[in-house]
């Protein structure tokens, strides 16, 4: 028997069984639009196509699971190293009250559940102790922050933006655009008020250090109510 027509015959068995064109590939050395030719003269049948989708199938999904292990595997090598780190300046600033007061501001205040560094607050105050504390201990510049403001549509044309910027020293341009929350009455109840500022920065990186230094003052908590 002639090689191409042994090469047909292969081709059209492969299909059958459920081979994609890839696969055929792999094993008949022919050109793709030589398959396409032969194999539009033998249509699948439903359960060859079932097969087929089958097959397709469980190759996407074996490598969607080596994918989900791999950056498991990468997290867990990050996240041990990052710990190391976190338990030697936990250590070094356990004697710091400023220290113990932005781990507590950010477990009243911050998200825990983002991919970075995330705390949102009205007062001014406590905005700027956040953004000191990001800076001693996170090495987060404010020139590295980026905020963004919530605030009601009546107060709007007050540039509260441009006060953010001044109270904190955060640049305006790292100011994302403002949300304006719904009200019903386009009337100010306070006046005085200048929105919730958001401030973001670090990564996850930056969060999980953090959420390790609070596990660490929680367990600090509890063996000194204990003893």
């Amino acid at each position: 028997m002639r090689p191409l027509v042994l090469q047909k015959a292969m081709v059209i068995r492969l299909r059958k069984a459920g081979h994609t064109y890839r696969e055929i590939l792999a094993k008949v050395p022919v050109s793709k639009s030589s398959i396409s030719l032969w194999l539009q003269e033998m249509p699948l049948t439903d359960t060859e196509k079932s097969i087929l989708k089958h097959r397709r199938d469980d190759g996407i999904s074996r490598g969607r699971i080596r994918a989900a292990a791999a950056l498991h595997k990468r997290r867990e090598e990050r996240d041990s190293a990052l710990l190391e780190t976190a338990k030697k300046e936990y250590s070094k600033h356990r004697e710091n009250p400023l220290f113990h007061t932005g781990i507590s501001l950010y477990w009243a205040e911050g998200s825990k559940r983002s991919n970075s560094f995330c705390f949102v607050n009205s007062d001014t105050d406590m905005v700027s102790v956040m953004l000191d504390w990001m800076k001693n201990f996170l090495n987060l510049d404010k020139k590295d922050v980026r905020a963004r403001l919530y605030i009601h549509k009546p107060y709007a044309h007050e540039d509260c933006e441009g006060y953010w910027s001044r109270v904190t020293g955060i640049p305006i341009e790292n100011f994302r655009r403002t949300i304006y929350k719904p009200t019903g009455l386009m009337v100010k109840k306070r006046p005085g008020y200048k929105g919730c500022l958001r401030i973001e920065a670090g990564g996850v990186v930056a969060l999980r250090k953090y959420l390790f230094w609070l596990n660490m003052m929680l367990d600090d908590y509890r063996k000194q109510s204990y003893s």
